[in-house]
């Protein structure tokens, strides 16, 4: 008897990305990993590269695509017309205006009319469409950090209308993933932080898109390299209304939600809690 309820290729497997991936998958007790592949042919990974037609031969029922984002906008059409179900980490199919890849993404966007099927994966708000998707876009990582406090007080109307929205983002360096860059070897980052993507950051109009009541003429987001190896910490300011107590609204929207913990008033998180 099959006790899998999944089996799940990975594309982009060499990553770091597709490696965390691999790894909670691996461990994860419905899902069986069906086959892994490198995004393309690189004989230093010990990945075998992805072809379709090796595809067909591991029997998965759905791929996650842990590549770039215009790779990935030439898979998703092709996995979807071949049956498969298809989680996406890259950005391709976060935004649903074509218009704003163009914008912030500097490309044109193929396949614009998946952009209004895809299901954004944030699984506390979109669990009942994720289920049935055929299209996941699995968040970006600065804007999981800063939507997940914010969407509830948005929702529960707590926030000024007059106020800016600013999300002081800081990441470490394998968000930059593994591809070298001058700018991410130690002698960069050691020792040093530095802003980057300075109001073009491309997961700005993803929070803007998943915040009810957000404008971009409300809404600053700023991103930072600092050096550690990984991990984010966005601090969020904003001015609340009507005496509403933004700890109380997140600790009722959270209280049984098992991947996000609203920390006691005093409390402060920190990238190794």
């Amino acid at each position: 008897m099959n006790i899998y309820a999944h089996r799940v290729a990975i594309v982009g497997v060499t990553g770091y990305a597709g490696q965390e991936l691999e790894r909670l998958l691996a461990s994860h007790p419905k899902i069986q990993i069906a086959g892994k592949f490198a995004s393309k042919a690189n004989e230093k990974s010990g990945a075998e590269a992805f072809s379709f037609e090796r595809l067909r031969c591991f029997s998965a029922d759905a791929v996650v695509l842990a590549t770039e984002h215009e790779l990935s906008m030439q898979l998703v059409p092709q996995l979807l017309d071949a049956g498969y179900s298809v989680v996406d980490m890259s950005g391709a199919f976060r935004l649903k205006d074509p218009q704003l890849y163009q914008d912030w993404y500097g490309f044109e966007r193929a396949a614009p009319a998946l952009l209004g099927e895809a299901v954004y994966g944030l699984p506390e708000f979109r669990a009942e469409a994720i289920a049935s998707a055929r299209i996941v876009a699995n968040p970006g990582c600065y804007a999981t950090a800063a939507v997940l406090p914010l969407i509830p007080l948005y929702k529960a109307n707590a926030i000024d209308p007059g106020c800016t929205v600013v999300v002081d983002g800081k990441s470490g360096v394998s968000g930059a993933g593994r591809q070298p860059k001058p700018e991410t070897h130690f002698c960069e980052v050691n020792e040093n932080i530095s802003a980057y993507s300075v109001l073009k950051h491309r997961h700005t109009p993803e929070m803007v898109a998943q915040l009810p009541g957000a404008t971009f003429d409300r809404f600053v987001f700023t991103a930072h390299l600092v050096p550690i190896s990984r991990g984010i910490l966005n601090t969020i300011t904003l001015r609340t209304q009507n005496r509403i107590s933004a700890h109380s609204v997140l600790a009722e929207i959270y209280a049984k939600t098992p991947f996000v913990q609203v920390l006691s008033p005093g409390q402060l998180p920190n990238v190794h809690s």
